[in-house]
């Protein structure tokens, strides 16, 4: 999702010139609920792969591979549990509950072009990718004893970028290639799931309710689907969808603490979710 530098700018969400142990561990424990939770949605998906290595269940078996997931999630529990803030842990507890709610929606999400459908959308990307942005920097916020309005914007700053993020992805798993994205092309069609683009390319081609609703399963849906979102404005008003929470993050993070250039690196951060390739 995010490599470490990243977070060492979610870190700089402070009021003091220093980094606590404590704000170091919620990096820690953010990457690890992160990669627990790969390792379980490969083995939910079935996927071989991951970023063009072989997956976790692809060498070991899915019974290996979620004993491994719960390890990790087991371990940073540990780490979290060090932390000794009760406020600091139910919100990063928050973080797997709503992963497992996202899948959960994400399972039984509904089909056709709605606005209900796209609400559900939005929410699950909330659930399954923001949440881990959002609740990791409003903890940070918390340790550096930052006002309840610092915690607000710095929650809001993570939902924006987290959620632009994902939307992005969306996006890149139609016009990117498998050597770039480390994933086959079209793999969310293949998996049966309709992302932003293909819920508001069917709101310009009603024909794609027909393959939603049947999670693109028959022979020759996925290509036909990729056809169509291709054709349309799905990926267009996708990208722009990403563009206005990237600003939105980037606005939030400018009325944030900048000491030391760290408000300036969560801007840049966030306005560079525009352009990214992988």
């Amino acid at each position: 999702l995010i490599n470490a530098d990243s977070f060492l700018a979610f870190m700089s969400i402070r009021t003091e010139n220093s980094l606590s142990l404590n704000q170091y561990k919620i990096g820690m424990i953010s990457e690890m609920i992160h990669t627990a939770s790969l390792v379980h949605d490969d083995v939910i998906d079935g996927a071989d792969t991951r970023r063009g290595n072989a997956s976790v269940n692809a060498i070991w078996g899915n019974k290996m591979a979620v004993l491994v997931g719960d390890f990790i999630l087991a371990r940073a529990t540990q780490i979290l549990c060090s932390i000794n803030r009760p406020n600091v842990i139910s919100v990063m507890a928050s973080i797997i509950e709503d992963l497992v709610m996202g899948e959960f929606m994400q399972m039984t999400a509904k089909t056709g072009a709605t606005e209900d459908t796209m609400e559900q959308y939005m929410e699950k990307t909330f659930k399954k990718t923001a949440s881990l942005f959002a609740n990791t920097c409003k903890s940070v916020a918390l340790l550096a004893e930052g006002t309840a309005d610092l915690q607000w914007r710095a929650s809001e700053y993570g939902r924006h970028l987290g959620i632009a993020f994902q939307l992005v992805d969306d996006v890149l798993d139609f016009i990117s290639s498998a050597d770039i994205v480390g994933k086959p092309v079209s793999a969310d069609l293949r998996l049966g799931l309709a992302t932003g683009p293909v819920i508001l390319a069917a709101q310009q081609y009603p024909e794609l309710n027909t393959l939603m609703a049947r999670k693109f399963a028959e022979r020759g849906d996925v290509d036909r689907a990729r056809n169509i979102v291709l054709n349309s404005d799905g990926i267009t008003r996708t990208r722009k969808l990403a563009q206005q929470h990237s600003q939105d993050a980037a606005r939030l993070a400018a009325t944030l603490p900048n000491g030391e250039g760290a408000a300036d690196v969560l801007v840049d951060f966030a306005l560079s979710q525009i352009d990214r390739q992988s």
